[in-house]
């Protein structure tokens, strides 16, 4: 096949949604993501259970369930595993959108996608995203690009900075627009010199953003607050302006456009603290330790993560100015309060992992490490537990936490569901966040929110536009998986026929659809990956992810 066709340009804007957008393309604030959007094919799409960065990005490249790529959260989820370590690309258990495309012989690009560290091998290039470890040498594939990269920016950036590392919220903004800044001169340089026939950039900063300014955005999270200056959609038009620059500096005429998210957003009213309730429940034990005793009393009386973050907030700045490193200020405070290290599992029937929404795990003898559970039980104490998140309320509201409670089997599908969550749940309109195995931020089962303001929603969005595409038209009903196999029929690819997503007729023109009807292959789902990397860098990697509002 011929290489160099630009056939096909996606960008990932990671949290965006048109509950904002169209207000603000009403406005005329934002001209040209509005002009792909309402010149094309639009729709709200679906994300993963739970709408959480690292599995719902997995599924677009996969065009898969978790059950079938293995990727559940930010943790991982192998055999006897409380989750210690942290997702990576060899994480994904099943071949990527860009390793189907170079093995058909298509040219991929790929720049700061998540979960793609260590890059791939493809046909093409890719540099890898957030979960990148901050000294890794390895970032980019072929390793030849890297001098080239940094020649062109200095530092290439895996993830936009910490919101308490700066001074105030002007000058993090700021930072904010310096990060996009550093990926569009990166996307601008390789797109420029290398082939591609399709290729995808992705922003982060659209996320990070609304996590911790969402109370000052119009029209979702104005809680009474008057600014003269939406920093939320300042970020936004930057990104805008990235967009613009690289689709008129690198494509051409013909070439298709995709934008994308993982995920919706909206406010943050409170927080389910989940392992401080299985507490409280029965369900978990913490151990009987003297240690253990003094922070559990020490939470009582208000020594505890909520009461102390200003204490982080504070030294960030003090840290950065005195080139400390955040991560390890960060790690002190850790130890000082209640966390996985504390729990005594061997009585612990149950317990939760960090998240943006629910997800409960059972403690299973022979599947956990320190399981106690029978495996003949496992079915009565998982229905007691539905019933217990059922009858949850917030004792602010008096009204119902929990709105949709599901087992694994109802949303996983594949040979990897059983290294899911047992149990599945999704608060009421999604404004309470939980918080999972890396903190205990009171004992109290539900708190107002703090530190940060936004948290993720079920609809993220699909946008299209292109020759082949339907022009001017909507559609319903869009998942998450669905835009793996749009891009291989764009491509004119044969689809996987272990792909759960659709190429969606609606998408596509008439007569591009009339002419060109997608074609299915016959394969078995199968694992691939690269070497794993030597260095374990996931604690860095929890604390990055912390710090940009993605775990509580």
């Amino acid at each position: 096949m011929t290489a160099n066709n630009k056939e096909l340009l996606i960008f990932g804007l990671d949290g965006a949604t048109f509950d904002l957008l169209d207000p603000w393309f009403d406005q005329g604030e934002l001209p040209f993501l509005e002009k792909i959007v309402s010149e094309g094919v639009r729709g709200e799409m679906t994300s993963t259970i739970p709408p959480l960065t690292g599995p719902a990005w997995s599924t677009f490249q996969t065009g898969v369930n978790p059950g079938k790529h293995g990727v559940f959260d930010w943790g991982s989820s192998g055999e006897e595993t409380y989750g210690e370590g942290m997702v990576d690309s060899t994480s994904i258990e099943t071949k990527t959108l860009w390793e189907i495309a170079s093995e058909a012989g298509k040219k991929v690009g790929v720049i700061g996608v998540p979960v793609t560290y260590p890059p791939r091998k493809v046909n093409g290039f890719m540099t890898s995203g957030v979960l990148t470890p901050k000294e890794a040498e390895d970032y980019v594939y072929p390793p030849s690009l890297k001098d080239e990269i940094e020649k062109v920016v200095g530092n290439y950036r895996f993830a936009p900075t910490h919101a308490e590392m700066a001074i105030n919220n002007k000058q993090w903004v700021e930072e904010l627009k310096d990060s996009i800044t550093n990926k569009e001169e990166v996307a601008h340089h390789l797109l420029s010199t290398q082939e591609w026939d399709v290729s995808m950039v992705y922003f982060m900063e659209t996320d990070t953003v609304k996590h911790h300014l969402f109370h000052q955005n119009s029209p979702l999270g104005n809680d009474g607050v008057t600014v003269d200056e939406d920093p939320v959609l300042e970020v936004y038009k930057r990104v805008e302006e990235a967009v613009k620059n690289i689709y008129e500096s690198t494509a051409s005429e013909d070439t298709h456009v995709m934008m994308v998210s993982d995920h919706g957003f909206g406010p943050l009213k409170w927080i389910f603290n989940v392992n401080s309730w299985l507490v409280q429940k029965g369900y978990m034990k913490l151990k009987d330790s003297a240690g253990v005793r003094i922070k559990r009393a020490a939470s009582k009386l208000g020594l505890n993560q909520k009461n102390l973050y200003k204490i982080g907030d504070l030294l960030g700045p003090l840290a950065k100015g005195n080139e400390w490193e955040m991560e390890g200020f960060n790690d002190i405070l850790g130890r000082m309060f209640l966390s996985l290290n504390d729990v005594d599992w061997e009585n612990t029937k149950a317990y939760s992992r960090g998240g943006v929404t629910g997800a409960i795990r059972l403690n299973i003898k022979g599947r956990e490490k320190h399981g106690c559970i029978n495996p003949e039980d496992a079915a009565n104490l998982r229905d007691e537990l539905v019933r217990d998140l059922k009858d949850l309320q917030n004792p602010y509201t008096g009204e119902s936490v929990i709105a949709e409670v599901m087992k694994n089997e109802e949303v996983y599908d594949g040979p990897r569901s059983f290294r899911g969550p047992d149990i599945l749940f999704l608060t009421k309109d999604l404004e309470t966040d939980t918080g999972g195995l890396t903190v205990f931020k009171t004992m109290d089962r539900i708190i107002p929110s703090f530190a940060i303001t936004g948290t993720h929603r079920m609809n993220g969005m699909f946008a299209a536009y292109g020759p082949k595409y339907g022009r001017r038209s909507r559609i319903e009903g869009m998942k998450i998986s669905d835009p793996a196999p749009i891009l291989l029929h764009t491509l004119g690819l044969k689809i996987p026929s272990y792909i759960d997503g659709s190429p969606r007729r609606e998408v596509f023109s008439e007569e591009f659809w009339g002419e060109h009807r997608p074609e299915f292959s016959e394969v078995n789902l199968n694992g691939s990956g690269g070497e794993m990397s030597s260095d374990n860098h996931d604690e860095e990697i929890v604390e990055r992810l912390k710090g940009l509002g993605y775990l509580a």
